[in-house]
This record gives C-alpha cells, structure tokens and sequence, in this order.
C-alpha cells in the first residue's frame, strides 16, 4: 500500500470508528508486542508532534498497565495534534510524567521511537534530531512505530541525509509499507509485524506476497501423473565463460518439479552432461521453442550475433518465456526486440536486477533504487511483461501496476547466479502449467525463504534444494490437515 492509499484508508476508518480508537489500538497492540519479547522492565518512549507520537503515548500508558515503569519524552515540547494532546493529557491524569531531553531518562530495557509517521517529508533536526541519535546509542530493545523516523515509509530512503532510525523491530499498523522491506528500510525497520487493526482492509494495487498467492503451488501433486505431466523446461544460455548460469537455472528447474529439463549451451566446448544433475538433457542443435511448455532464456547467454537469433526465435514464438540477464540487456539495446516482446501474447515475464532495470528504461541505476515501486511499474508497462525486480524487497509488477513485494529478505541472497536460479524456479512452475502469476510469486516468494535462515556461506546452487525442502515440508503441512 503506498502513502496515499494508506492516508485513504485511515481516514476512512478514522470516520467509520474514529480516530481515537485506531490510536488506541495502535498503542495497545505495540505494547502486547513490546511485553512479548521483554515481559517486564524500565522503558523509554519518545513521543513526536504528530499522532505517531500519540501512538507512543498510548503504547506508555498500556505498558504502564502492564507492570513497566515508564519514562514518556517529549523532545519537541507538548505535540501538535488535538488527539495527541488528548492522550497526553490522559497519561498526565494517571500520573505519568514527561520529560524533554532523553539522555536524562533512566537506562532502559526498551526504547519506543515514536517521533514520526509516514507523513515525514523533511529532514529531522534540532532536538528531534538529537532524541533520534539517543534511540540509536541505545543498548535495550528498540521498537519503531508505523516507521523508523526519518524513513520514507514508500521507496525506503531516507528523507534527507542524515540516517534515521535504526530499530531492532517495526510494529507498523493498518498495512505493510513498502519502504520497510527496501533500500535503507531493510536493515533500519528490523524485524516487521504488522496489525490491521481489527480493520477490514481493501485489495490494494501494491501488497504483500503471501502463501495464499500461490497455494495450487503448495499442494500435493497428483499420483495418477507421470513427467510429461509436469511439462518440458528448455533453458537456453550458457556462453563461454558462463556455462555455469544456465546449469544452475536447469538445476532449478529440475529440483522445483519440472518433469524434464533440456539445456542448450551456447559454449562451443559445452558439456554434454551435468555430473551434478546427470537427468539434465542438452541438445548441440538450436531447440524448437514450440515442443516445450515453458523456456528459460538469458543465464550466461551473452551478447553475440548468436545469442540475438536465439532470444528473437524465443520472443516469436508461443512458448510460455521467462527472460533474463544477457537477454535483458539486448533488448534494452535493441527497439526491436523491445516492440517483439512487447507485442507477445503468451505468459512472459522478465527478472532485471536495478542495472538491467536501469538499461530497460534507459535511466541511472540510483533512479531504479529512489523509486522502486514505481520502477518496476514503469518496466512492466514499457514492456508488456511480469516484472519481477530482484534485490532487497522483491517487487512483482504486471502491466496493469497490480503490485506485489516481497516482505523476506536477506543479504545471503547477493551471491553470483542467484538470479539464474530464481529464473529456473519461474520456469520451472511455468512448465508445470501453474498460473501465470501464481508461478512467479510462488517462485520469489520460495527463493527468498531459502535464504532467509542463513546468514553466511550461501551459494547459488544450494537455494534451489533449500527452496525444495520448504515446498516439501509446506505440502506435507497441508496433507497432515485434511
């Protein structure tokens, strides 16, 4: 949801229950959250002017309630809503204190940042500033509300220059913002929960992808089948020097169910065999697109008068496309490729990190990265195809800018050929006769809890049977209820 759907829905529900409620509920859940991880203890909360900082002063006195002691800061002086002050002078009314410089707060177990909202559009200074670097030198729990002040809740860069917030958790309310899984955003927000509040919220043009996405994914296969059920995947790539991208997107393909997998190698010394998945196939001949029912191309595919002929014979055809990597980069070189594959009438989806993106619309990768959102919208509609930009905070666009982000995310995941390998998983749900759409959530959605339990040594060719075993485990899971 971006800023002006969320504003809409606030005010919506603030008319519908009034605005005091959602507070109150915003400040009570944060509070259940806060005892969840720190049953008791000494807290700190900065409150700012607006009604994030009302949400603060609510989440104090819930946590008073709760057994805490409780210090309330008010770096800014008294707050400038109606329904902030209110809250205010409800804490006062139970006894609660104020102060306005926190270094003179006691040491805290938690520390509740509650300075700004998403409605930030300057940069903090003054005493906010200084209450902001206070949060960050501390050594407690520290909690974010709705945002990590100085955060853009939208793209996830900083407003301004100055780093912001950096909280170990985001209680955030109403919806996902999409700022908290990007950019600076990924590392500032911590852990994200989030609560609707009680509320109904709408289908929205940006959301979040969940396994309800992709749930025909997640059920046990038929028995009465065999593998020319599960489609034929043709992954086409492989140059020399690059043999290795298009082997690890056919190991994809053949590890995340596709009944067989040929490969056909550009290398002119391209092995005949893969002793690491000996149930690949390869063909030295060009393939014919239209025997398969899915094709992968771009892994390791170069540049070459070669590899054109191949991505043209790709585009023209009526075979079901994912299309990455070097075939991302030709296209965005050539108009004519562009209007081929903007012209296809058959399930197409393209997978550019922000310097293909960049290439594709014909900008500075830093202009990609202060805007992904609407980056990876503007991609989808110039190109007619599934947008699917990788990085921090996955996003997923079709040509209508129905959105969807990625909310799992991990640094293990930047190694060399992981993108080859997401490809391969598109691919291989594509051969599958999976829904369009469900193929490529399920398969960014599958990619990034591969990774997410692993903090170190993470290589390409290990996501794949990482991503299998959750599909395994998530299939088993549903057989065990029914």
């Amino acid at each position: 949801m971006n800023i002006e759907e969320a504003r809409e829905l606030e005010a919506r529900c603030a008319n519908r229950m009034g605005l005091d409620t959602l507070m109150r509920r915003a400040g009570a859940f944060a509070a259940e959250f806060i005892v969840s991880r720190v049953p008791s203890g000494h807290a700190v909360l900065v409150a700012g002017p607006g009604n994030n900082g009302g949400d603060a002063i609510v989440c104090a006195m819930e946590l008073k309630e709760r057994g805490f002691s409780v210090e309330l800061v008010l770096p800014g002086g008294e707050p400038k809503t109606d329904l902030a002050r209110e809250m205010l002078a409800e804490w006062r009314a139970k006894g609660g204190t104020t102060l306005q410089d926190p270094y003179m707060a006691q040491k805290a177990d938690v520390v509740v940042d509650g300075l700004f909202g998403t409605g930030l559009v300057r940069p903090i200074t003054g005493d906010y500033l200084d209450a902001l670097l206070w949060f960050n030198e501390r050594m407690g729990f520290k909690v974010a509300l709705d945002v990590p002040s100085g955060l853009n809740s939208e793209t996830g860069r900083w407003v301004g220059t100055v780093p912001g917030v950096h909280a170990d958790a985001t209680v955030t309310f109403l919806s996902h913002k999409s700022g908290l899984f990007m950019n600076e955003g990924a590392d500032a927000a911590g852990e994200v929960v989030m609560s609707e509040l009680d509320v109904s919220v709408p289908l929205t043009r940006l959301g979040v992808i969940d396994a309800s996405d992709y749930e025909h994914i997640l059920l046990t296969r038929p028995n009465f089948s065999h593998k020319g059920t599960f489609g034929h995947l043709a992954v086409v790539g492989g140059a020399a020097g690059h043999v290795g991208a298009a082997l690890l997107a056919a190991r994809a393909g053949l590890r995340m169910g596709a009944g067989t997998v040929t490969v056909e190698l550009l290398a002119e010394t391209a092995p005949a065999v893969d002793p690491v998945a000996p149930e690949l196939m390869f063909s030295r001949a060009p393939l014919d697109f239209s025997r398969f029912t899915a094709a992968v191309i771009g892994p390791g595919l170069g540049t070459t008068p070669k590899a054109r002929e191949r991505l043209v014979a790709a585009l023209n055809s009526e075979c079901p496309l994912v299309i990455d990597a070097d075939a991302l980069n030709l296209i965005a070189a050539d108009k004519d490729l562009l209007t081929t594959l903007l012209h296809r009438t058959v399930a197409t989806v393209i997978t550019p990190h922000e310097v293909e993106g960049a290439r594709l619309l014909h900008v500075e990768p830093k202009t990609i990265q202060a805007d992904r959102v609407n980056a990876v919208r503007d991609i989808a509609l110039q190109t007619g195809a599934i947008t699917v930009l990788k990085g921090p905070g996955t996003l997923v666009a079709m040509r209508s800018s129905r959105t969807w982000l990625s909310s799992i995310g991990t640094g293990s995941l930047a190694t060399a050929g992981s993108g080859d390998v997401l490809a391969g998983m598109i691919g291989s749900f594509f051969a599958q006769h999976y829904d369009t759409v469900e193929s490529v959530l399920g398969a960014v959605s599958l990619h990034a809890r591969a990774g997410a339990e692993r903090l170190a040594g993470l290589t390409a060719g290990e996501i794949a049977p990482a991503a299998a075993a959750i599909l395994e485990e998530e299939r088993r899971n549903r057989r065990r209820r029914f």
